[in-house]
C-alpha cells in the first residue's frame, strides 16, 4: 500500500511517497518564494495560483519517480508551516494569501494587545499577536475593509492544499492552534478572539481529527496533479505534530525538530499556558495532549548561511555548499569542543514570547591570531562554532521546559539530523543520550502516517508511528561532554550579555 503526504514548507513544497513500513516509493520538490506589496515591506504575499501548479508538478514528480501507478496510491494527507494563512472569498476565489514570514499583523496587533492583553495567550497560547492571523485580519479590516467584508473562509495553508485537493473546508487542532483562533482548553475556535476582529467563527473551517478520511480527490484536482479522481483526502496537521509523529513523541519526552528553525517541543497531558510563561503552548493531535513549545528560532538557516558565505567565492558556488553539507562531519569532526574558542551567538536563542521580537545583535568571538600558540580561525571551527550556537540554544529551549516537567528522553528530527555531527554534538551538549528516526523528513513522514490511517492500513496514529518509524543508533556523550559544560556557559554570557570575557 502507498500514500502520499505533501508539506508547504516556508521555502518550497514537497511531496513524499511511502508504503506501509514507511520506506519512500518516491519525492518530489519545488521551491517558491512571495512576493512584497508596494509600500508594505514588512509584508509578504504568495499567488496561490503559482503554488498550486508549483503542488501539481512536485506530485507528479513524486509519481513518476515511484515507478508505481497513481492507482496503487491510497490515501493523501496534507501538512504545512504553521501562521501563514489564505483568506477566500464566498466564490472560493483568494483574497490574501501570506506565509509565516508575512508580518503586516505588527501594525495592528494593538487592536490584541489593548482589548484583550495577557488573556489572549491565556486563551490561544499564542505570543505575540503579530505572528498570527487575527492581526491580520485587523489589517485588512483597517487597510483594505473590502477585502475584509468579503472574508469567508480562513485556512491554513495545508488546509488550503487540502480544500484544493477535495474542495472540502477542514482542519485539525494542531493546525487550528498555530492561527491565533483557537481556544486551546475548550479546543474549539474561540468567540471572544473571532469577535474582537469581527469575524463569525462560521468562516473557519471544521476541526476534524488527524486521521480521518474528509473527503477524494475532485476530477480537476485529479487532472491537474495526476492522483485519481476518487483518492481519500485525510486530515494531516501542523508540520511539527506531524514531525512528533515521525518522531514517536510521547508524553515528557523533549521533541528537537532541527530544521530551518528548531522548535523544541515537550508533549504534556494538561493544557499549560499563563501570561507569564516564555513558551508557547497548542494543541496535538487530538486525544488529550498538549505540546508546550520553547523555540530556539532560526538555526539550519544559519547553517546555510554561513556555508554560502565559504562557498560564494567558488567556480561553483552551488557545488561546493552541497560538498560541504555531505562533507559537514569530516569537515568539523577535528575540530575540538569549543570550536577553537571560537564563539558564535549568531541569531539561535532561548525562547522568550514576550521578547521574541527583540532579537539581539549577532556576536562573533574569534581567537586571536596574533597571539602565540593560539590556532587561527579555520572553516571547520567557524562551521563547528555555528553548530554549536544552536546546539547551546536548543539546551537553553531544553531547560526552559524542564521547569514544566522532567525531560524522560531527547529526541531530534529534521534536516539538521541527515549529518550525524549534529545528533552527536547535542548528545554531548546535553550529557545525555539523543535519539534520531532514520527518516530526517518528519514533517512529510508524519503526514503519510496521517495517511495511512485514513486508508486502514493501521488502525491508528500509534501504530502507524510504530510500524512507519525506523531509528539509527542513538548519539552518547563522549569525553567532550565535560568540556561542554563551561563551553555552554560562556556562550549563555556572550549571547545574553555581550560579555566576551564573562
Amino acid at each position: 500500500m502507498i500514500v502520499a503526504g505533501i508539506d508547504a514548507g516556508t521555502t518550497g513544497v514537497r511531496c513524499m511517497l511511502v508504503d506501509s513500513n514507511g520506506d519512500v516509493r518516491g519525492l518530489g520538490r519545488r521551491s517558491w518564494g512571495y512576493t512584497t506589496p508596494p509600500d508594505l515591506e514588512i509584508a509578504k504575499e504568495f499567488d496561490t495560483t503559482a503554488f498550486w501548479r508549483l503542488t501539481c508538478e512536485a506530485i507528479r514528480e513524486a509519481i513518476d519517480s515511484s515507478k508505481v501507478s497513481a492507482s496503487d496510491i491510497k490515501a493523501v494527507a496534507t501538512t504545512s508551516q504553521r501562521h501563514g494563512a489564505v483568506f477566500l472569498d464566498k466564490e472560493r476565489k483568494t483574497l490574501y494569501a501570506g506565509p509565516n514570514i508575512d508580518a503586516r499583523g505588527a501594525m495592528t496587533q494593538y487592536v490584541i494587545e489593548d482589548e484583550m492583553g495577557p488573556a489572549y495567550q491565556e486563551i490561544t497560547g499564542c505570543w505575540p499577536p503579530l505572528m498570527f492571523a487575527p492581526a491580520r485580519l485587523a489589517w485588512f479590516e483597517e487597510e483594505e475593509p473590502e477585502k475584509f467584508s468579503r472574508v469567508q473562509h480562513i485556512l491554513t495553508l495545508s488546509d488550503w492544499l487540502t480544500h484544493e485537493l477535495s474542495a472540502e473546508f477542514v482542519t485539525d487542532l494542531s493546525a487550528a492552534s498555530g492561527t491565533g483562533l483557537l481556544d486551546i482548553r475548550k479546543k474549539t475556535w474561540s468567540g471572544e478572539v473571532a469577535d474582537l476582529v469581527g469575524v463569525d467563527t462560521a468562516i473557519l473551517p471544521d476541526i476534524i481529527d488527524a486521521g480521518s478520511v474528509v473527503g477524494h480527490v475532485t476530477d480537476a484536482a485529479s487532472r491537474s496533479t495526476g492522483f485519481s479522481a476518487g483518492l481519500a483526502v485525510v486530515q494531516g496537521g501542523s508540520d511539527t505534530s506531524c514531525a512528533l509523529l515521525a518522531a514517536q513523541a510521547s508524553q515528557g519526552e523533549i521533541t528537537v525538530i532541527a530544521g530551518s528553525t528548531t522548535p523544541v517541543m515537550l508533549l504534556v497531558d494538561a493544557p499549560i499556558c499563563s501570561a507569564e510563561q516564555a513558551v508557547w503552548t497548542g494543541c496535538h493531535m487530538g486525544g488529550d495532549t498538549w505540546v508546550l513549545e520553547s523555540n530556539a528560532t532560526l538555526t539550519g538557516a544559519y547553517l546555510e548561511w554561513a556555508v554560502r558565505i565559504l562557498c560564494e567565492r567558488s567556480e561553483d558556488p552551488e557545488a561546493c555548499a552541497r560538498r560541504t553539507y555531505h562533507d559537514l562531519s569530516k569537515i568539523v569532526e577535528h575540530v575540538p569542543p569549543g570550536s577553537n574558542d571560537t564563539y558564535i551567538a549568531l541569531g539561535p536563542s532561548i525562547m522568550d514570547c514576550w521578547q521574541i521580537t527583540n532579537i539581539p545583535q549577532a556576536r562573533m568571538y574569534f581567537p586571536q591570531p596574533a597571539l602565540p600558540q593560539v590556532i587561527p580561525l579555520s572553516a571547520g571551527s567557524f562551521i563547528r562554532g555555528v553548530i554549536e550556537n544552536i546546539a547551546f540554544a536548543v539546551r537553553g529551549n531544553i531547560e526552559q521546559l524542564a521547569q514544566y516537567g522532567v525531560p524522560t528522553r531527547i529526541k531530534t528530527i529534521g534536516g539538521m539530523t541527515q549529518s550525524g555531527i549534529w545528533a552527536s554534538i547535542l548528545s554531548n551538549v546535553m550529557a545525555q543520550s539523543v535519539s534520531s528516526p532514520l527518516q530526517p523528513e518528519g514533517s512529510l513522514l508524519g503526514a503519510a502516517i496521517c495517511a495511512s490511517v485514513g486508508a486502514e492500513s493501521h488502525a491508528s496514529l500509534e501504530e502507524g508511528m510504530r510500524e512507519m518509524v525506523a531509528w539509527k543508533d542513538d548519539s552518547n556523550p563522549d569525553e567532550c561532554a565535560s568540556h561542554y559544560r563551561t563551553h555552554y556557559e560562556k556562550w549563555r554570557k556572550i549571547w545574553f550579555r555581550g560579555d566576551a570575557d564573562a
